[in-house]
């Protein structure tokens, strides 16, 4: 006879340890980062142990799909990929766990953050009624079918109920794995859109905060794939190194008001995608840029907004030491020269995750399950100095 849900539920929430497994797909779409991962403990007093971990892309068919919906999809694509987003999680997870030691039934908890097909930080208001909105799909209930297991997801919509703006939702993780009791720390994301998270030292979880600075990759991305037909990223930066930045035109983007309007901000390819990719082609070539020069401006952007950021919010109001870098956007090498040379000049130590024990390529995924973890156990896991929520909440809603 089967164990009743709820008993398994409670039994669940009684663990001391569980083995949780964090599944994630970012902006750039490219499909789901797998990890598995004891926990124990809670808030700044979690252990981690990675027990499996892989990467595993979307067929180039669905992603072709999440990319035409996320441009001009209808409310029918929409309901399917949350359908079909869920049935590739599954079963790529399953897939992948036939190649570990450990089998799916050893599974306590699945955290999934699903696919992000919209994000809409500002308020939109019909008469009395006002809201902003967020939307990944990926359905966690088709998850908790295929696999047996329990599953959390949909963790920005309580935060965005709380009157934050949903993300960043990594704030959380970076707190309780990177803070350090004596140096000042920014841990930079450089995923389809970049994000730092600011850890004075010795910090209180009050002090925390956190935002998107703008681009990152997803924009170099649409760049190259409009103008290199078969290509979709700038291959370690090649492209763009051949080119040369166009410093009037890296002016006029840096004044994008995203860049410089004060935290707390969230952004998306809703900004900053194939529409803004499209208008600065257009702006180079009646420049008379090469490709290359373009692809070496875009590239530029992305650098410069982080690093406008931190020269406007973060340096003039915490002692910052270190600057911890992770996300797709370290495998350009081209980005990571210029990046690395600003933050030489402003003396920072320049770290990788991997330094602080880390794998940078599925850093979100842990994230994932750290924050199916706490909400499972009733741990409040947004930082409001990230998202401008009124008050800590519990995030993520819990599938048995």
């Amino acid at each position: 006879m089967s164990t009743p849900v709820a008993k398994r539920l409670v039994d669940t929430i009684l663990k001391d340890e569980r083995i949780v497994v964090g599944l994630m797909s970012g902006t750039s779409a490219d499909g789901v980062d797998i990890v598995a991962v004891e926990l124990k403990g809670h808030e700044k007093n979690i252990k981690h142990k990675i027990l499996h971990k892989d990467v595993v892309p979307y067929h180039p068919e669905l992603r072709s799909y999440i990319l035409q919906t996320l441009e001009r999809g209808v409310v029918k694509d929409v309901c399917l990929l949350n359908f079909l987003v869920a049935e590739f999680f599954s079963k790529a997870l399953k897939d992948s766990l036939e190649n570990s030691s450990i089998k799916i039934s050893e599974i306590d908890l699945i955290g999934s953050h699903g696919q992000t097909i919209y994000h809409f930080p500002e308020y939109f208001s019909i008469k009395d009624l006002s809201s902003r909105c967020t939307l990944q799909i990926g359905s966690t209930q088709v998850i908790a079918e295929r696999t047996g297991r329990i599953v959390v997801g949909n963790f920005r919509i309580r935060d965005i109920a709380a009157g934050g703006q949903g993300a960043p939702i990594i704030a959380y993780v970076d707190y309780v794995l990177l803070s350090d009791p004596k140096k000042g720390r920014i841990i930079q994301n450089i995923g389809g859109i970049a994000n730092a998270t600011v850890i004075p030292a010795n910090a209180s979880r009050d002090e925390i905060y956190a935002f998107d600075t703008g681009p990152g990759n997803s924009l170099i991305d649409y760049v190259v794939s409009l103008l290199y037909p078969g290509l979709n990223y700038d291959p370690d930066g090649e492209i763009g190194r051949r080119g040369s930045v166009d410093h009037d035109l890296l002016k006029d983007l840096l004044r994008h008001e995203f860049i410089t309007r004060p935290p707390p901000k969230t952004t998306g390819r809703e900004v900053f995608g194939i529409e803004m990719a499209r208008d600065i082609i257009k702006r180079g070539f009646e420049k008379k840029l090469s490709k290359e020069d373009i692809v070496a401006t875009v590239t530029a952007f992305t650098v410069y907004s982080i690093i406008k950021n931190y020269d406007l919010f973060i340096l003039n109001r915490y002692k910052i030491d270190e600057v911890v870098l992770g996300g797709g956007g370290v495998r350009n090498r081209f980005l990571m020269e210029m990046l690395e040379r600003e933050l030489r000049e402003r003396r920072l130590k320049i770290l990788f995750h991997e330094d602080l024990g880390i794998d940078s390529k599925i850093k979100e995924a842990l994230g994932i399950a750290v924050l199916a973890h706490e909400t499972l156990s009733g741990v409040p896991n947004n930082i409001v100095g990230a998202t401008g929520a009124h008050r800590y909440v519990v995030m993520g809603e819990i599938i048995p």
